[in-house]
């Protein structure tokens, strides 16, 4: 790993909260059509591999963290965009989770 990927990773914390903050700030002002849809996308693709990677290690952390104002709406809109685009339905879904239980944060049955 060179130098600069280790500053980008140390730089992360910073970074998540820059990238947090114009969001909220494209979203406060009315000012989607600003944030092209290609870098959205980059964005998102990236958080979601690099969740599931932390997931896949066993280690699931909370899927978005504080005061970030995430709706139930938010979140049903996001899962039915990444399900789409990766041709999943909700039933297969629902199989893989029981038959893997990767990215669960709580235990299966458990309570939230």
């Amino acid at each position: 790993m060179s130098q600069s990927d280790a500053n980008r990773i140390a730089a992360f914390p910073e970074l998540a909260s820059d990238l947090a903050a114009a969001c909220a700030e494209a979203i406060e002002a009315n000012r989607l059509d600003d944030i092209p849809d290609d870098s959205l996308g980059q964005a998102f693709g990236a958080i979601v591999r690099l969740y599931a990677a932390k997931a896949q290690m066993g280690n699931a952390p909370r899927p978005y963290g504080r005061n970030s104002g995430v709706t139930v709406t938010d979140v049903a809109i996001g899962c039915t965009a990444l399900l789409e685009s990766a041709g999943i339905e909700v039933f297969e879904l629902g199989a893989w989770q029981s038959m893997s239980g990767i990215g669960r944060l709580t235990p299966q049955g458990g309570n939230r």
